[in-house]
């Protein structure tokens, strides 16, 4: 009798955690159309995405980029980490170079469900950082970006 309750555990186990990764799957494939898969997913799962790339005169490890809204960093030590949730509003990044706050740039996300893939450039022109940021995704309106250098 026991070995019977223990196996109907281990069954509903094993259908849970196939049924968690199919649902992830699917939600992956699905993650910009608004239905409720969408909506449930995005409370669940970081799909939003952040890349930088540094002119070669620079070191891509003495960069810091912290997302405001959450407070998490979502890239250091020249490595990607999650962080990105999906919000409706300003979404908002605190650029770091050397231990220094540099600059903030942002947007403005138009729903809770929309995922993005975040291209942050970083340039050197006469020992001055040049930003651009390319949005890949329904939030991708140039309009909307906004960058500030912090000074001193």
């Amino acid at each position: 009798m026991q070995k019977k309750k223990n196996l109907i555990l281990i069954s509903i186990l094993i259908i849970g955690i196939l049924s968690f990764y199919g649902f992830k799957n699917y939600a992956a494939k699905v993650k910009n159309e608004h239905c409720l898969t969408t909506q449930i997913s995005s409370r669940l799962f970081d799909f939003n995405t952040f890349e930088l790339k540094v002119d070669s005169t620079l070191n891509l490890s003495d960069f810091k980029v912290v997302n405001q809204n959450s407070g998490k960093t979502i890239f250091a030590d020249g490595k990607y980490r999650k962080g990105i949730k999906n919000e409706y509003g300003h979404c908002s990044f605190e650029l770091f170079w050397k231990g220094k706050q540099v600059y903030e740039f942002g947007h403005f996300k138009m729903n809770n469900w929309n995922t993005n893939k975040y291209k942050l450039n970083i340039g050197l022109e006469n020992n001055e950082l040049k930003l651009s940021l390319e949005i890949y995704g329904p939030d991708n309106k140039k309009s909307d970006l906004y960058f500030r250098k912090i000074t001193e």
